[in-house]
């Protein structure tokens, strides 16, 4: 553990870590922990911490040192104690050495802190946390790029932020990053040839003398990058570094501006997606997602609540050819039958007392995109109801006679298993067949926890811009927290935990676990919280979890790890859910057939 003093004067509230020996506060900028006001000394007291122990002394200032209310010389201080210094209230607290150590840095940029080293200065402790290359380049270099494509600088600016992120932080020996471009216009007005304008980023190291070496290539509208690998081993995998490399060349064209129509986003800030996923599962969904909004095609998204399915509808909308109509969004859980369907079909004046007349949800999504959450809640009735819509494009007001044109494009998103709900009745086969042409499910955020370190920054970013302070960044030990927790109200649960935490932290500060709620930062609270099954479980899905990032997804090398056979591995991730490193859909799909030929083996065996 470590130790560290939290002092308050003059409306605000001041953090310093304390070192190993004495720690002298005062006036004085010289001092260890300077607190500059008129009733604190020049060199007033100190703090002196010799491993679990702290003592505080009065180094004769004039208007003392107290603690409970008596002026003291030399006492054993215990954390949680508060003593006043001058007229200034300092309280003394013990912290976890990981929560002074940051796990995502997001400070100053112009002096970066070397990748995997651990910050400097007073309080701070050597961290023995083992991170991977991907793990170092989400953490250390993703929130900078971010911020960077969120100023707009130029692209070769860009292009080198991410060359240096791919060096830095990957087992390669050479980065190059080539700018595309078209070498003549015909008279048709089609670019004839693609050329090379030049190198955008280069970096090569010295050649590794054993092993294999192979060059890789991803590019993305406009890019191009080339990365040599020295592969010492059969565990070391390319895959990864090539995903890295092209989701942001990939987010860099849709922010400049790149050349296909099929990849330009919504200009509305609001209507972006969230930042690029690095898992492969939400990489293909969103891939997938990409080549449906060409077509007119109805969509239907599943998914637990808070897991970002009007996200992805927005993202349909603005990479479709109706992104420059409107997309109109109505929950259809949120309101009874008689005022649903008011919203939805409009209302001609005179149908009540005092009404006037507005047109619903549908003449407001003509040409548009229509986006009906919680479709699964909407009564059987209402179904009947849209479903006629659908089918002449046009839409009667209630109360009105005349037809209104109705060509919206329809996405629904649900919760609730409507499989389940058509063989019972309660929602109707047509209207179903008629929407879900294409069908995803969206996982939950306990499922995907590699996003969550990306997520928690970007939603950090966010809140920090909109109370105008800097942050520093999250803690290692917050960061653990957070990647720990099951979150049960998914990824919209994670952006008001930041958006809570924000609120506590003041300039230039981590958010630390102590920011965090106490579900989330208390292990044993989390853990009481369920039965013994369901913890045990939990356990077992983070160790899995975490030897399938490690090992790259080699399942192989991860049951070697674990000590167990690979079928039996193979049926705890079907059992846990759990997703497999570079697979390109959800495992209880993708891995069925290795699912079934590994139980085979195993009834083999036995």
């Amino acid at each position: 553990m470590a130790f560290r003093v939290l002092a308050r004067f003059d409306d605000q509230t001041f953090r310093a870590n304390l070192k190993e020996g004495r720690n002298v506060l005062g006036s004085d900028p010289s001092c260890d922990i300077c607190l500059p006001n008129a009733t604190v000394s020049r060199r007033h007291a100190a703090v002196t911490v010799e491993g679990e122990q702290t003592q505080l002394e009065d180094l004769g200032s004039t208007n003392g040192t107290l603690l409970r209310s008596q002026r003291i010389r030399q006492v054993d201080l215990t954390p949680g104690e508060i003593f006043v210094v001058g007229r200034v209230v300092v309280l003394l607290e013990e912290v976890p050495d990981d929560d002074l150590e940051v796990g995502i840095d997001m400070g100053d940029e112009s002096n970066p802190r070397p990748i995997g080293e651990a910050p400097s200065g007073p309080g701070f402790r050597e961290h023995t946390e083992s991170f991977s290359p991907v793990d170092h380049f989400t953490l250390d270099h993703l929130p900078k790029v971010l911020s960077h494509l969120r100023r707009s600088p130029e692209r070769q600016q860009v292009a080198q932020k991410i060359g240096h992120a791919l060096y830095e932080t990957m087992p390669v020996t050479a980065v190059e990053i080539i700018e595309s471009g078209r070498s003549a216009v015909d008279g048709d007005g089609e670019a004839s040839a693609e050329i090379d304008r030049g190198v955008l980023y280069s970096a090569q190291g010295e050649q590794e003398s054993q092993g294999d070496k192979a060059w890789v290539e991803a590019a993305s509208s406009r890019c191009q990058v080339r990365t040599c690998f020295y592969k010492k081993s059969a565990a070391d995998h390319y895959r990864p570094v090539v995903e890295s490399a092209l989701l942001l060349l990939s987010l860099a064209d849709q922010v400049r501006g790149g050349e296909s129509p099929r990849t330009v986003l919504s200009a509305t800030p609001a209507e972006r997606p969230l930042p690029p996923t690095v898992e492969p599962v939400v990489e293909e969904i969103y891939a997938q997602a990409e080549r449906v909004a060409r077509g007119d095609v109805g969509v239907m998204i599943y998914g637990e609540s808070g897991t970002g399915k009007e996200v992805l509808a927005r993202f349909l909308h603005g990479a479709s050819p109706r992104a420059g109509q409107h997309l109109v969004a109505i929950n259809c859980a949120s309101l009874p039958r008689d005022l649903l369907e008011a919203e939805l079909f409009g209302v001609e004046k005179g149908v009540a007392t005092g009404v006037e007349a507005r047109p619903g949800k549908f003449e407001s999504a003509d040409q548009g995109t229509l986006f009906l959450d919680e479709i699964g809640d909407m009564a059987p009735e209402t179904q009947a109801k849209i479903l006629r819509v659908l089918q002449e494009k046009e839409v009667f007001r209630l109360g009105g006679h005349t037809p209104h044109p109705a060509r919206a494009r329809i996405i629904a998103a649900t919760n609730r298993p409507i499989q389940k709900m058509i063989a019972d009745g309660t929602f109707r086969s047509d209207l179903y067949h008629r929407i879900a042409t294409w069908e995803v499910e969206l996982p939950p955020l306990r499922n995907r926890r590699g996003d969550i370190p990306n997520l928690a920054a970007y939603f950090l970013t966010q809140e920090a811009d909109r109370y105008g302070i800097r942050v520093r960044g999250i803690s290692r030990a917050a960061l653990r927290a957070l990647r720990r927790y099951r979150w049960p109200g998914n990824i919209r649960q994670l952006k008001n935990e930041i958006a809570r935490a924000v609120l506590f932290l003041e300039n230039d500060e981590l958010l630390d676990t102590g920011r965090l709620s106490v579900a989330i930062r208390d292990e044993e609270t989390l853990h009481a919280a369920g039965s013994l099954q369901e913890v045990l479980e939990a356990v077992e899905r983070d160790e899995i979890i975490s030897t399938l990032d490690a090992t790259g997804g080699d399942t192989s090398l991860a049951a070697q790890q674990l000590q167990i056979s690979r079928p039996t591995l193979y049926r705890r991730i079907k059992s846990l859910e759990i997703t497999i490193p570079g697979s390109k859909s959800a495992t209880k799909k993708t891995d069925s057939k290795k699912t079934a030929t590994a139980e085979k083996e195993t009834a083999g065996s036995k």
